[in-house]
């Protein structure tokens, strides 16, 4: 006997909405989080000031007696402020040095060390927070689903003691905060993670699992169109005049 339209269409519609109804409800969970969150708790902006505090600074003979001291070409230079000290960010074509304006001893290096970043964080918080433990990561250290991935390497994970396990990532080279995270950015990213559907960077949003529910879903709505248009009683009766 042959199917119907009605039946083929019903059968379709039952089977692939089973199928892609869980990806259905995370992706409309991962959207009300998303647009009914605190994108600045998510950020890390509540507990800390994470702007690059800069400055601008004259070539007068202090300054160039420093950069003499830079053995490779310098490509460009930033004035930025670390705790108190007055530092400037030297590139050159082989690496970066930082030059600490007010320290005419040993005023190159190669980045903070844990005892600046330490400072450097603690300057940075809006309130008084301690820091629980701090930790040297490297590209040994930072796997593909880390909550550092894809972010400059090495860095200081500065652990806070806080009810939001707050980590502060603070790159020694670039003496900056490149990365908060948070127990609210942590859910974020689980469902962002099941919103792209990329399991493994996260941030892949062209991947063909992503593609394929997505096709999938067009063709469960349309589907369900489809039914709509043909459980109508008007097209029930014309149906039956044709016939």
């Amino acid at each position: 006997m042959k199917k119907s339209k009605h039946y083929i269409t019903r059968k379709l519609h039952r089977y692939f909405g089973v199928f892609i109804g869980i990806q259905f409800f995370f992706w409309t969970l991962g959207g009300l989080y998303f647009s009914w969150n605190n994108m600045k708790d998510v950020h890390g902006k509540t507990l800390l000031d994470k702007t690059e505090h800069t400055f601008a600074f004259s070539y007068d003979k202090h300054v160039a007696k420093l950069l003499d001291t830079v053995p490779e070409p310098i490509e460009n230079i930033t004035g930025i402020v670390v705790n108190t000290d007055s530092i400037l960010r030297v590139k050159t074509i082989a690496g970066l040095y930082l030059l600490q304006l007010n320290n005419e001893q040993n005023p190159i290096s190669k980045g903070l060390t844990e005892k600046q970043i330490k400072s450097f964080v603690e300057s940075r918080l809006k309130t008084n927070i301690s820091i629980r433990k701090m930790e040297f990561l490297d590209k040994n250290d930072i796997s593909k689903d880390h909550e550092y991935r894809e972010k400059p390497l090495p860095v200081y994970a500065v652990h806070l003691e806080h009810p939001t396990n707050t980590n502060v990532y603070v790159h020694p080279h670039l003496a900056k905060i490149t990365s908060v995270r948070n127990d609210n950015w942590r859910r974020f990213d689980f469902l962002w993670m099941l919103h792209v559907m990329d399991f493994e960077t996260r941030d892949h949003i062209t991947n063909w699992i992503l593609r394929i529910f997505s096709v999938l879903g067009l063709v469960t709505i349309t589907s369900g169109f489809y039914l709509f248009y043909l459980s109508l009683p008007t097209i029930r009766k014309i149906k039956k005049r044709i016939t």
